[in-house]
Parts: C-alpha cells; structure tokens; sequence
C-alpha cells in the first residue's frame, strides 16, 4: 500500500504556530498549564508547543509531562494534576482509546481542566473523546492510518497509509 502526504515541514510549522496562538489565547488569564505529551511523539509536539505557546504568553508558567501507554498509563515525572490546567498533546487521534485511559487518570486527581490538542484528527473514532485544539482535520476510510513522521526533526511530515 502506497502513502500519501498530507503536511510537508512547513505546514506542520504553520499549524503548530496557529493552534498554540489559539490555545495562548486560551489559557492567557491563567497562571500555569501542564501539557501531557502522549508517548514519544506526542511529547514530541507538546515541547514545541510550550515553546510557541511561551511567545505568546510569557507569563504562563508551564510544565511538560511525558504519559507513557505501553503497560497501562503513567507519567514521567509523576505529578498530581489538583486544580491544574491540563492539556493533553498527541500527533493524531485515530479511535481515541488512548486519549480516554488518560484522561481517565487525570480525571481522578480532579484538575481544572482538560483538553486536548492534536496535529491531525480523523473523524472515525470509537470512543467519545474531543479534540479542542486541531491542526488538520481528515476524513479517512477505516482502513487508512494517518502518521505523523518526526525522525528528521528538519523534514517532519504528516501522511496517509
């Protein structure tokens, strides 16, 4: 099976610049956000956004975690997610199973908040889960898997398998 792309570098640049303006704007009244970066390239994402985020709002204190999901859900470093703004950061939600066995062990530890931003969002998925901050979003056949590629941190690339 061939693949398709979907974002070169540069556009994968621009979404990441928008949807941190967009979740800057968001949290621009707060004092701290905590961004959950989902596995490796989730966490990936999520220190580019904090980055981009910081630009825009120098005052937000923020924090990364990286949520591993191989053998259930945890977090490095451990935290308590009490009355925390959380935003959960992933490349692409495909059924939304992982994204739901993290939220809920964020949920139990009652945050502030919970959202979600992610590179690329297809529109199948099995579970009830929203994406709040989005760089692309797909229509795809069930068979089809969206990637996002970031082994050359110079030529990133989102496509269609």
């Amino acid at each position: 099976m061939s693949s398709m792309d979907i974002l070169n570098h540069q556009q994968i640049e621009i979404k990441t610049q928008r949807m941190a303006c967009e979740i800057a704007e968001c949290y621009s009244h707060e004092k701290g956000l905590t961004l959950c970066g989902l596995n490796e390239r989730g966490y990936y994402l999520a220190e580019r956004l904090a980055k981009e985020i910081g630009k825009f709002t120098p005052h937000l204190k923020m924090s990364l975690i990286q949520v591993k999901t191989t053998d259930g859900v945890s977090f490095e470093p451990t935290s308590s997610f009490a009355k925390e703004h959380i935003l959960l950061v992933d490349d692409v939600i495909n059924s939304g199973r992982t994204l739901m066995d993290v939220m809920d062990d964020v949920y139990k530890d009652k945050p502030a908040s919970i959202r979600t931003a992610f590179l690329a969002k297809r529109e199948h998925r099995s579970f009830p889960v929203k994406a709040d901050f989005v760089g692309i979003s797909l229509a795809t056949t069930l068979k089809e898997h969206v990637f996002f590629d970031n082994s050359n941190s110079k030529k990133l690339k989102v496509y269609l398998k």
